[in-house]
């Protein structure tokens, strides 16, 4: 069974704002690999596809569209917002992305692990789980999905996205 794919989620290794503003900057589109353990009803099974990915950063927030055509899922981009820092030295960034509009009902939280801003080529890592029972084919079945990212920007000029809505805030 195909499912949708998030983007790759961010979590912080920790320092200000300030330091993810004035320092590395994850816009760009990246192209990467996605592998996941797809349960369906209770019934496992796994898939891999590629994806793309496109991101702009605006101080600590970041946004996120990503782009599959599967005619099983549909075609489009689903959209995705997080926040991403910077650690103290700022030769590491990580953080969280969320969906936030996505192609069909679904919802997903997708963490990156620290990826390193020094290297020539950058790109980065991330684990994620997605859960719905809106998945088109499959609409009414329960489907969880435990997924393993890795993305490598091609570009780093600011892509065209639609954006969400402003993160939600803790009560």
């Amino acid at each position: 069974m195909k499912s949708t794919f998030a983007a790759a989620a961010l979590v912080v290794a920790g320092t200000s704002m300030a330091a993810a503003e004035e320092g590395f900057s994850w816009t760009g589109s990246y192209d990467g690999y996605v592998v996941c353990d797809h349960v369906q009803d209770g019934v496992p099974s796994t898939f891999g596809r590629a994806f793309e990915l496109h991101m702009v950063q605006e101080g600590d927030v970041l946004h996120i569209a990503t782009g599959i055509d599967d005619p099983t899922i549909g075609t489009g981009a689903s959209l995705y917002h997080g926040q991403v820092m910077a650690s103290p030295a700022g030769d590491f960034t990580s953080g969280f992305i969320q969906s936030c509009k996505p192609r069909f009902p679904y919802k997903e939280l997708i963490r990156i692990f620290p990826a390193s801003t020094l290297a020539e080529e950058f790109s980065f890592s991330a684990s994620t789980v997605f859960v719905s029972d809106s998945l088109p084919g499959s609409e009414g079945a329960l489907v969880v999905e435990s997924c393993r990212w890795s993305a490598t920007r091609n570009s780093s000029d600011v892509p065209k996205i639609q954006r969400c809505e402003a993160l939600p805030t803790a009560n």
